[in-house]
């Protein structure tokens, strides 16, 4: 297991939209290295896993004094790297990605999750932060991929 706090070959990235995440996943092929200890596969699957519970609503939350504090946060979290290596707890097991999932199939539900923005918006509360507007959770979104995608060093320029 790689203490990914202490990976020095990421990439430096500011993403300011979900199109930005979206110009970023079409980068991605087979020849995709990554510095951490997912795979691209796994790094596309979690980040679409969380675009969806944005829209439908997370199976579960986090414990009080957790929530108070990412409320706390939440103006921080909103518009500062997130920091790697955090390890979420047990209960938020349905973020783990599957480890054998392939590119070919975390990129198309990448882009049925992409897809679903055009109809849906994302306004389920966060299971730390609370209550987000869509334009909140697009932040959101883009400093979670900006802290996975810097792990990911796609072959494709």
């Amino acid at each position: 297991m790689i203490d990914t706090t202490k990976v020095t070959d990421r990439r430096q990235l500011r993403f300011t939209s979900m199109q930005d995440i979206v110009d970023d996943v079409a980068r991605l092929d087979e020849d995709t290295r990554t510095t951490g200890n997912w795979t691209a596969a796994q790094i596309v699957q979690h980040l679409a896993k969380m675009i969806n519970y944005s829209i439908d609503g997370f199976p579960r939350r986090g414990s009080l004094p957790v929530r108070l504090l990412g409320r706390m946060m939440r103006k921080r979290a909103l518009s500062t790297p997130l920091p790697a290596g955090y390890s979420f707890p047990r209960k938020f097991h349905f973020l783990t990605p599957d480890a054998d999932v392939t590119l070919v199939k975390a990129l198309r539900f990448m882009r049925e999750t992409i897809g679903r923005l055009q109809l849906e918006k994302m306004t389920a509360p966060s299971p730390i932060l609370g209550r987000l507007s869509p334009e909140q959770w697009e932040q959101l979104h883009c400093r979670h991929a900006e802290m996975h995608f810097s792990f990911m060093h796609p072959a494709k320029k």
